[in-house]
């Protein structure tokens, strides 16, 4: 089996089976669980849109970004980055690979205005950008499509991934940047301050729900719909965060630390802890 360096994975879509030229691939990045993350590189521009989860992304000589759910991000060619503290976190995205605009037997762009379209997209870069509803179904289809692969496809179904990439580049470009807070973003932003104010208790959701005064099943909508995460998932997330933090900065065992951070079991925290940044608390300590 070939060895391939961290990032450098084979698309799930080639340039071969996509045969656009100014696409060098599609890949369908699914995990339940957390593993490492390096510093590394792309030879082509790196299209990122997050399906599920939260990823902060850390840069050479750039400030970093926090990539959430329902939003793309641009990486230009050779910038070096990694996600936050060494940790590829468990999440869903979708990727694609933008080369130089060179002509391609399918692409509908000639191969100047596929450069120019490229070139423009590249304007955006390092700034995540909040996607319409439109172009988030175009992403979640071409993922869909990537996470079976070029041999599972039909002609047909490959010629739609085509047509789906072609337009995800046109309307990328042409996104316009967030405007005002909705008021389901306000909603969230007041449920997760609350989140936070009690996350080293024995939390409930029943107990959100009362204090947020809206149906469970709404809340839910809305807060999965802005985050990408369930509120129990989200909270799990924040309470690691936590965790992290006093693991690195304090001698207290891990048990009081556990305690601390909301979970009743020294043996459940461990078990979490491991799954969303793939070491330990013991092992995590001694890195950091």
């Amino acid at each position: 089996m070939t060895a391939y360096s961290y990032g450098q994975q084979p698309s799930d879509l080639t340039a071969r089976d996509l045969s656009l030229g100014w696409l060098a691939g599609v890949r369908h990045l699914k995990t339940s669980s957390a593993s490492g993350s390096y510093w590394h590189h792309h030879a082509e521009i790196q299209l990122l849109f997050c399906i599920k989860g939260e990823f902060a992304y850390e840069f050479r000589d750039h400030p970093a970004e926090v990539l959430t759910a329902g939003h793309f991000i641009v990486i230009p060619a050779g910038i070096e980055h990694r996600l936050s503290e060494a940790i590829d976190p468990a999440g869903h995205r979708v990727e694609m690979l933008l080369g130089n605009g060179a002509r391609g037997m399918h692409s509908p762009f000639p191969s100047k205005v596929a450069a120019e379209l490229v070139a423009a997209l590249s304007g955006r870069a390092l700034h995540p950008t909040a996607c319409s509803r439109e172009l988030t179904a175009f992403f979640l289809e071409l993922d869909s499509l990537a996470s079976r692969g070029a041999k599972s496809l039909s002609p047909v179904e490959l010629a739609l991934a085509r047509t789906l990439s072609c337009l995800i580049l046109q309307r990328c470009v042409h996104q316009h940047k967030p405007g005002p807070i909705k008021a389901g973003t306000r909603l969230i932003k007041e449920a997760t301050a609350w989140l936070k104010s009690h996350y080293a208790e024995n939390v409930r959701m029943e107990r959100l729900v009362a204090y947020m005064g809206y149906s469970r099943s709404r809340l839910f909508e809305l807060f999965k719909h802005e985050t990408g995460l369930t509120p129990a998932d989200w909270l799990s997330r924040h309470r690691i965060k936590i965790a992290r933090e006093m693991l690195k900065t304090t001698q207290l065992p891990v048990c009081v630390i556990a305690k601390a951070c909301g979970y009743s079991s020294a043996q459940y925290f461990n078990a979490v802890f491991r799954r969303q940044t793939g070491l330990t608390p013991s092992e995590w300590r001694r890195r950091h």
